[in-house]
């Protein structure tokens, strides 16, 4: 029998305890061996929780079941496939769909036989049942931690960094979050511009990234810079040491929705605004060079130009670009034959792209529903 093997793990806990990718693959195949069976290929989820199917080792082994690659699947455990239960039958189902059976080497468990399909339904209760006792004792140990100030769950902000449980101090990234809210209320910057001025200076992010607006803007309103924890609505004081005082932090919080309107970096609405892209496909938007009611000119400027400094797209002069576009829509106009040529041509492209754009849009509304059916069986 031709099979596939199916190894998952979620946490280097896992791994320590036994679960290790390695060693599910060594005893999966040493099982096969010893049935005279054979193998096709190892699917490896390293990383992926069980609780989602959006797992790419797991969707690619369903798509080669359905060209029957293989007679049945093996895993180490039942867990390693799923810890719920409704998603276990799904999968199971759609295996057996393809006259695939599934099979757990630790657990007796095999779709094949009618004891195999009553073992299978009785180690996935227990499956899901293990998932919630895990999730349980995880929020009861998340709530404690943060009742006795430690840091609940997680990486440690920009800023600290996780000692024992507790937040530290990295004084370098520190000065950097001071710089920031010190830009915002002393120097008047936005939060795109507070990023720009980052970047400009090659200051990296925690993960060695350039700076985003969206990013600036949460450490602007982490209350964890202040000495405090929030979770779920709750607020404690946290074990940590503050970064930044709470009247600075409560000043830039106060101004923040105030100055939203007044830190637009671009002015709209103008002609061609949502029309014009430059050629590295992001979007024109115009700006003024100095103060706009002094400015003699308005341009078009690159966005990517604008916020990142990453494109050497020249400013093109608002009334010249205008101008010239206006020209040539007038001609167009006046040539009918040729107009009547590029709406026949646009309408072809149009219904080649329809099907795919709809199939795009539909796909994230299928998935935003699965919270609420369960996850969709695959076809």
């Amino acid at each position: 029998m031709k099979c596939a093997v199916y190894v998952r793990v979620s946490t280097e806990e896992q791994a320590k305890e036994g679960y290790s990718l390695a060693a599910q693959t060594d005893k999966i195949v040493e099982h096969i061996k010893s049935k005279g069976w054979t193998y096709s290929q190892v699917y490896n989820d390293d990383g992926y929780s069980a609780a989602s199917q959006r797992r790419p080792a797991l969707q690619k082994m369903l798509d080669d079941a359905t060209a029957k690659q293989f007679e049945a699947v093996l895993v180490y455990r039942i867990n390693r496939l799923s810890r719920n239960l409704k998603d276990l039958i799904d999968i199971v189902e759609e295996l057996a769909k393809n006259n695939i059976g599934f099979k757990s080497i630790t657990e007796l468990i095999d779709t094949t036989t009618p004891e195999g399909r009553l073992m299978f339904h009785q180690f996935g209760s227990f499956a899901q049942y293990e998932r919630e006792l895990i999730a349980q004792r995880v929020c009861m140990g998340m709530a404690k931690r943060l009742k006795t100030g430690l840091w609940p769950s997680g990486y440690a902000p920009y800023g600290y960094k996780l000692n024992d449980g507790k937040l530290q101090i990295v004084e370098k990234e520190a000065k950097i979050v001071r710089l920031m809210f010190d830009l915002y209320l002393r120097k008047n910057l936005g939060v795109v511009n507070i990023a720009r001025y980052l970047n400009a200076e090659k200051i990296k992010s925690k993960q060695g990234k350039k700076w985003k607006s969206t990013v600036v803007h949460h450490m602007l309103t982490n209350p964890t810079y202040t000495g405090y924890l929030v979770r779920g609505g709750e607020r404690v004081t946290g074990a940590h040491k503050p970064i930044i005082k709470e009247e600075v932090f409560n000043r830039v919080k106060e101004i923040l929705p105030t100055r939203k309107a007044k830190t637009r970096s671009f002015v709209s609405p103008n002609l061609f605004t949502g029309f014009i892209f430059c050629g590295c496909d992001a979007p024109m938007h115009m700006i003024y060079p100095g103060l706009p009611n002094k400015a003699k000119y308005k341009y078009y400027a690159c966005s990517r130009r604008v916020t990142y400094k990453d494109c050497k797209t020249e400013y093109l002069r608002q009334d010249i670009l205008e101008t010239s576009v206006l020209d040539q829509l007038n001609k167009l106009a006046n040539d009918k034959p040729r107009l009547k040529s590029i709406i026949h041509d646009l309408k072809n492209q149009n219904n080649k792209l329809l099907p795919s754009l709809r199939r795009s849009r539909l796909r994230p509304f299928f998935y935003s529903l699965k919270p609420i059916f369960g996850s969709p069986r695959r076809r």
